[in-house]
């Protein structure tokens, strides 16, 4: 029986194959669609980044992880329905894409995380090693994957994704979870008065003595987390699967880079505008009165590395913390990472 028309590809697959291509297809246009669509609502942020403030190697990090990402879905869009000479060429394009864009999304997250950090040899190097093991369990990508053309046609189809690829997903998980977790527990423990580990706890999941502004940060900190750690498993349950076509095992790492990505890319936005400290504190209006505040922020955000209580609305505060009064007077320099363009810090007095 010969083919009504041996030109599309569709006919040289199994029905079943042949839908779950077709789907898969479609996730890679809405991906792709959805990721151009924040690059160019955010072109008027991005513009500010590159020429209204100093360009240091955080923003260099940005824009490299918005390039890769960005590459690998358009490569991988075109892998799914361009004609294509080299099915395996273009397949080994795409996974150097990935590796590259998974190591920049997780350099932006470790530069926050060594922010909130800051002076902590111990957990910077924990944070560090992390990073690493992610770039290189990111590299055996484009070894662990390979293309064909379908029947005679020049369209592709993956064939195959080896199983150690799963590493790369094991460690995108450790790493997102530990730098999540660690951004929270700063938090909690600044902010917490109560030094409890039900208080903590409560505040946490949403509740407790937290200020608004703090738990909103914290909450953000979670949507991070849920998405990543959701999109993480998904990956590696399709992986390990065997019941799971090749076709959907790398369909799914589409839409979770780019979430992520978009995701690392809100915070950091966040941190250099100013809307957010890179210590992942915030100002507000406190109601504790064993604390009094004088006068207004000159807009200077918190140090990276302050360590004491949240920042407070006002340049000077006073608390009891064991019966030893703290008095602070103005915020210092930022750090390196998160650079602001203001014409005068201001200075630290203890």
């Amino acid at each position: 029986m010969s083919l009504l028309n041996p030109n599309t590809p569709l006919a040289y697959l199994p029905p079943t194959l042949a839908t779950q291509f077709e789907v898969s297809r479609y996730i890679y246009a809405v991906t792709l669609g959805a990721y151009v669509w924040d690059i160019v609502i955010n072109l008027g942020n991005d513009y500010k980044l590159l020429f209204r403030y100093k360009v240091y190697f955080p923003t260099v990090i940005y824009y490299l992880s918005r390039l890769f990402t960005l590459s690998y879905i358009l490569t991988s869009f075109i892998f799914q329905v361009a004609s294509v000479p080299n099915c395996q060429a273009l397949q080994i394009s795409l996974g150097i894409c990935m590796a590259l864009s998974q190591s920049t999304t997780a350099m932006l997250f470790l530069l926050r995380v060594l922010a909130v950090w800051h002076g902590n040899k111990i957990a910077s190097g924990i944070f560090i090693f992390l990073w690493v093991t992610v770039a290189i369990a990111s590299a055996t990508v484009p070894f662990g994957i390979k293309g064909i053309h379908i029947g005679p046609t020049q369209q592709c189809i993956n064939s195959q994704v080896a199983g150690y690829i799963e590493s790369t997903l094991i460690m995108g998980l450790i790493n997102d979870s530990a730098i999540v977790a660690a951004i929270s527990y700063r938090i909690l423990r600044n902010c917490v008065i109560e030094d409890s580990f039900g208080v903590r706890m409560r505040t946490f999941m949403g509740g407790g003595s937290i200020p608004q502004l703090s738990r909103a940060l914290l909450k953000g900190g979670q949507h991070y987390y849920l998405i990543a750690v959701c999109g993480n498993i998904v990956m590696l349950v399709l992986l390990k699967d065997p019941s799971v076509p090749a076709v959907y095992h790398g369909m799914s790492s589409i839409p979770v880079v780019a979430l992520i990505n978009a995701m690392a890319c809100i915070v950091f936005r966040s941190i250099k505008f100013g809307h957010i400290s890179a210590d992942g504190t915030t100002h507000f209006r406190s109601t504790d009165q064993s604390r009094t505040y004088l006068n207004k922020p000159s807009g200077s955000t918190l140090p990276l590395h302050v360590r004491s209580t949240c920042p407070q609305d006002g340049d000077m505060y006073t608390r009891n913390t064991n019966g030893t009064e703290i008095k602070v007077t103005q915020v210092v320099e930022l750090d390196a990472e998160y650079e602001r363009d203001d014409a005068s810090l201001p200075k630290i007095a203890v």
